[in-house]
């Protein structure tokens, strides 16, 4: 048996390499590259020991699938779960704060690449360039640029393809979300509070700022010229927005029921209606891939009407429901319905969704979060009409035909080595009988 496997491998292997080859064929290296502060760069090779110094280019490069490569983080790097795995199996090493990161910590590392982010840390990509190390700073303001910086990471480290693919998912959300603010008849007016104690929020050219505006909103504070300006309450008073928006996380510390004892503040729009809203800050102040969760977390509370109830995603498809439904996507080469459900935690979501036959092949199936699901199916003579229920929060929605789920969980990148290994499998199987027949034979 063993020998078996040994042989098996021996066939395998160098087909498994020259795909993984081919797949990454046409990188060119070295490259020069601009970074967000017009940086020239030049990228040697491949980087294999990254470090990075802010948490949302760490999110940046797990997503892309360089986590085995990342040697350094900030003590604020907690997202995904695996980086704090990772710091705990001492993998990878924690090189300071995100405003105070250790030059020393870092050069002793030796990176081929350290990834560090804004203004903030400008003086620290100058010493590590003074030293000789390689350094690239994002500073993205929008979203747009966060899409280039997903893009030029990929282009860095030899992940286009993964990037490209990512930015296309991102890109599909995004627009989904234009589509429907776009629709809006109102745009509220929307107060961010960065900091309590002074007040602090976000001014204009600002990644959040474009959040609002994206989200079908108004930055009461868009028109400063300030990135992150220090405000007084009487100035919030007067621009009495329709909408407070209060941070869950390090930023955090401030409760809803606090802006009622707030001297004034009572007679605040968003304070009389009872529009104040808690929201995770690292979707919405980290500039990477989770961005858009928080892209659509503000959109769901700015504009509630637009993402709830029955939404045409076009003649063909429909869903209604009682929570809000983002990332609607059909993707006609899988055959393929994705959707996001978001509603408050522990609530019941009740979903009913009409889809064109000839968009299915088999019937209906429905996965959540990955697990098939329990649902309620008929059919008339054109469409068919999907009913189930499901525990909210955030929830991710697949329904495809029976005869297409069976390979949802299968990466189409992997598909040509699993078709190879099982020919080679049918091969040797085939050599083996072959070899049982002839020495029966000739013995």
């Amino acid at each position: 048996m063993r020998y078996n496997i040994l042989i098996l491998l021996t066939i395998t292997l160098p087909i498994i390499s020259t795909f993984n080859l081919t797949a990454h064929a046409g990188s060119a290296y070295p490259m020069i590259v601009v970074d967000d502060f017009g940086r020239s760069v030049t990228i040697n090779s491949p980087p294999n020991r990254i470090v990075s110094t802010a948490p949302s280019n760490t999110e940046i490069l797990f997503a892309l699938g360089l986590g085995e490569k990342v040697v350094g983080v900030t003590k604020y790097c907690d997202w995904p779960p695996l980086v704090l795995d990772r710091v705990k199996e001492g993998k990878i090493t924690v090189i300071g704060g995100y405003a105070d990161p250790s030059l020393e910590g870092v050069v002793s590392l030796k990176p081929d690449l350290v990834v560090a982010a804004t203004n903030l840390q400008l003086n620290f990509i100058s010493a590590l360039q003074n030293r000789g190390v390689t350094v690239i700073g994002l500073n993205p303001k929008n979203i747009v640029e966060v899409f280039n910086n997903l893009r030029l990471i990929g282009t860095i480290c030899n992940k286009t393809d993964e990037a490209n693919r990512l930015v296309e998912s991102l890109q599909r959300r995004y627009d989904y979300v234009l589509e429907r603010t776009g629709k809006a008849s109102s745009r509220p007016k929307v107060y961010y509070e960065l900091w309590y104690d002074p007040l602090m929020s976000f001014g204009g050219n600002t990644v959040v700022d474009d959040l609002i505006q994206k989200a079908g909103g108004q930055n009461i504070f868009h028109d400063s010229p300030a990135p992150y300006p220090i405000i007084g309450a009487e100035m919030v008073i007067q621009k009495n927005p329709d909408i407070i928006i209060v941070p869950i996380g390090y930023m955090g510390g401030v409760s809803k029921s606090d802006f009622e004892k707030r001297p004034g503040w009572s007679m605040i729009e968003a304070v009389k209606k009872n529009r104040i809203y808690t929201l995770n800050e690292n979707t919405l102040i980290r500039p990477g891939p989770r961005l858009f969760n928080g892209l659509e977390n503000l959109a769901s509370v700015i504009h509630p009407e637009l993402f709830t109830g029955t939404i045409n995603y076009n003649s063909s498809i429909s869903i209604t429901t009682n929570s809000t439904v983002f990332a609607i996507i059909y993707d006609d080469s899988k055959r393929l319905l994705n959707f996001t459900i978001i509603g408050v935690e522990g609530a019941v979501a009740s979903v009913n969704v009409l889809i064109e036959k000839g968009l299915l092949r088999g019937r209906p199936v429905v996965l959540i979060d990955g697990v098939e699901a329990g649902a309620s199916v008929s059919e008339d003579q054109n469409k068919f009409t999907v009913r189930f229920n499901t525990s909210t929060s955030r929830r991710e929605v697949v329904i495809g035909g029976s005869e297409d789920i069976p390979e949802f969980n299968i990466p189409y990148t992997i598909l040509p080595i699993i078709i190879l290994i099982t020919f080679s499998i049918m091969r040797f199987k085939s050599s083996r009988i072959q070899q049982r027949r002839y020495n029966r034979t000739f013995s």
